[in-house]
């Protein structure tokens, strides 16, 4: 669940937010979350750790590059 997520990651620093989406037709989540962390610290703790397991599931993560609203291109240009 979320909050089983958000615990888990929280070891590693402060999770600003967590996102598990669910598929609405199974209702089983769709095996994907996101999670935000305060800073680029926290971030960097969990990559230090060579392997994640939770409830017996290896984990594999991704980190999405950074991008700030303010960074967005115009569309109308």
């Amino acid at each position: 669940s979320t909050e089983e997520l958000k615990e888990y990651f929280s070891q590693f620093g402060s999770v600003q937010r967590c996102q598990l989406p669910f598929d609405k037709d199974t209702g089983f989540h769709k095996r994907y979350c996101w999670i935000k962390f305060s800073t680029q610290q926290d971030v960097q703790n969990v990559f230090q750790k060579d392997s994640h397991i939770l409830e017996g599931a290896k984990l594999v993560l991704k980190q999405q590059p950074h991008r700030r609203h303010n960074q967005r291109k115009n569309q109308s240009e």
